[in-house]
């Protein structure tokens, strides 16, 4: 029985190993093709790294060696897969060592005091084909000094005790541009070359286009521990963790898209290119604790963003000129004020930056507004009305390329809430009661005309007025009392719906419901329409005669009887040609 379950505890633990995955430990690829890491490796042994490496889905590749990639060569985490570099380091085979001094500031590099042991001649050495004229170099104790040409040669009778700085002045009415490549130390005895980026260089930029960085791309996972990167292009869209790592004339670190993320713990991130240290767009996410930047004027990092949009559904002009228009406040790290007017929907903001990690440790973010100074369409274009949401101030997101501020903004909201007839029927050529009710939910206030067509047709229904106006205030519900006339006989309704402004690009958030169909007591409905009877248009014949017969006899009887009072104030009294005939001058009145 023991034996038996000894063999069967055996037999279990062989099952368990075998499901455990394997690790495959060895050399990195040196042949120049292409490799696809599909399972676990790890690589920690060689020296070189030359091939151009995916990790894929579902994979781990640990690097614990030290490698150089040559040109050419590239690692690529995929989604899903995993570099660890633990202990190891990864340094790119023909990356630029020189760096640029920049212009505006007091660049300067470093002489290491152990260097030197006596007297020793200084060679600055530009890079390949570049010119130092325009420049001077100066140091403790030491007048500036003009460099011209390819080389500058600086003289030291005796060694120096402490480490010595060098510092680089673009001279007055000068734009030319200085890159250093190297240093050579010349005791007399020996020449030592010093790369320019190891010589501990301050307020200066790498200057990468003069050599060729391996490139880093990490769009799954990636772990750094204790570990150094130097002359990589490094591009992150997934999500990568350093815990003491030095990350070396790689900068800045690229960290792009929503579910990108950076966490810098320890560790040092120094010799970018640019001004920053690490670029973020607008959504990636950066933890920066106890690292150390390139410092200086150079920033830890910089969120950069493209050109965005503000997006409103009102296109075209209106009266006087835009329909809407906003004005920019604080945007940038200039803080400035811009105008913006909407073209078919749409205003421009040119990209910027929007945060910095400043070297001291500080951070800046923008707080950006958008103030609307314009926002009219039809509905509001009466000399007597304001600018919806004119003065409001909405802070400008800069996490989006796309804002869509209308749901920011006040504005009117139109429903046509029901047509209702209080009489089912009704005689050709008359007209019968509409009314029309129509609520303004929003809260701005809106000039409206309402239209109605026969039902389900494209054809205008013969109302009275033919286009309804109504001012609606904001929260306010209106009946309009119209009239319908119909020439023909049948059973139809109408259908009335509000007018849309030409401006308009999408209608819907002012008018969501902006048409309604007959309804009587709620339920939708018709009016039966039928001609006039025979006897009933004699009979009003026969009425229209009368009236206006009788209207005729009355003015004759009036008539008559003024001429009979007119006749009666004769003068006789007068003589014969200043006698009034008072009849003939009311006639002549009349005719005329």
């Amino acid at each position: 029985m023991r034996t038996t379950s000894a063999l069967a505890m055996l037999l279990a633990t062989s099952m368990l190993l075998c499901m455990i995955p394997v690790t495959n430990a060895g050399s990195a690829p040196t042949n120049g093709g292409i490799v696809n890491v599909s399972t676990d490796e790890t690589w920690n042994i060689g020296s070189e790294l030359d091939a151009i490496v995916t990790v894929q889905a579902g994979a781990t590749l640990t690097i614990e060696g030290d490698y150089t990639l040559p040109e050419g060569a590239s690692i690529t985490v995929a989604e899903g897969g995993t570099l660890r570099v633990d202990g190891g380091s990864l340094t790119g085979g023909a990356f630029s060592h020189a760096v640029r001094m920049l212009a505006n500031v007091q660049s300067s590099l470093t002489l290491e005091s152990d260097m030197t042991d006596g007297g020793f001649d200084l060679t600055i050495v530009a890079a390949d084909g570049m010119n130092m004229t325009g420049w001077s170099v100066t140091g403790e104790n030491r007048p500036a000094e003009d460099m011209s040409g390819s080389e500058h040669v600086l003289n030291f009778p005796a060694g120096i005790s402490a480490d010595y700085l060098l510092n680089f002045s673009l001279n007055p009415g000068s734009f030319a541009d200085l890159v250093i490549d190297h240093l050579i130390i010349d005791d007399g005895n020996t020449q030592t070359n010093v790369l320019a980026y190891q010589a501990g260089p301050m307020n200066t930029m790498m200057a990468k286009e003069l050599g060729t960085q391996f490139t880093l791309n990490i769009d799954g996972t990636a772990l750094f521990e204790d570990a150094t990167i130097t002359g990589a292009d490094v591009m992150i869209t997934g999500a990568v963790g350093t815990g003491n790592s030095h990350f070396i004339a790689s900068g800045p670190l690229n960290v792009m898209g929503e579910e990108s993320s950076l966490s810098l713990v320890g560790g040092s991130v120094t010799l970018s290119s640019t001004d920053h240290d690490v670029n973020l767009d607008g959504v990636a996410a950066l933890t920066w604790d106890g690292t150390t930047g390139t410092g200086g004027v150079i920033d830890r990092w910089e969120r950069n963003i493209g050109e965005q949009q503000i997006h409103i559904p009102i296109g075209s002009t209106c009266t006087g000129g835009y329909c809407v228009e906003y004005k920019i406040h604080d945007h940038g790290p200039s803080e400035g004020t811009m105008l913006r007017q909407n073209v078919d929907g749409v205003a421009l903001i040119p990209g910027r930056t929007v945060e910095i990690g400043w070297a001291d440790g500080t951070v800046w973010t923008e707080n950006a507004s958008v103030e609307i100074m314009n926002f009219r369409t039809a509905w509001n274009l009466g000399v007597t009305m304001n600018s919806w949401s004119e003065g409001m101030v909405v802070p400008l997101p800069w996490d989006v390329t796309i804002f869509e501020i209308l749901p920011h903004l006040s504005h009117p909201v139109i429903s046509v809430d029901s047509v209702e007839f209080p009489n089912d029927t009704g005689q050709t050529g008359t007209s019968i009661d509409v009314d029309i009710t129509v609520t303004n939910s929003g809260d701005e206030p809106a000039a409206i005309f309402i239209r109605c067509n026969l039902a389900g047709t494209e054809s205008y229904a013969d109302m009275t007025p033919t286009y309804s106006a109504m001012m609606l205030d904001a929260g306010e519900t209106e009946t309009l009392d119209a009239n319908w006339t119909y020439h023909t006989t049948g059973d139809i309704g109408i259908d009335c719906y509000v007018e849309e402004p030409f401006q308009f690009l999408d209608a819907t958030p002012f008018l969501p419901v902006g048409a309604a169909n007959s309804t009587r007591n709620g339920v939708e409905a018709t009016v039966s329409w039928s001609e006039v009877s025979a006897d009933s248009s004699s009979a009003t014949i026969m009425l229209a005669t009368l009236a206006v017969t009788i209207v005729i006899v009355l003015g004759v009887v009036i008539r008559f009887a003024s001429i009979n009072q007119d006749s009666r104030e004769i003068d006789y009294t007068s003589d014969d040609d200043e006698r009034v005939d008072r009849f003939a001058q009311m006639m002549d009145e009349d005719d005329n």
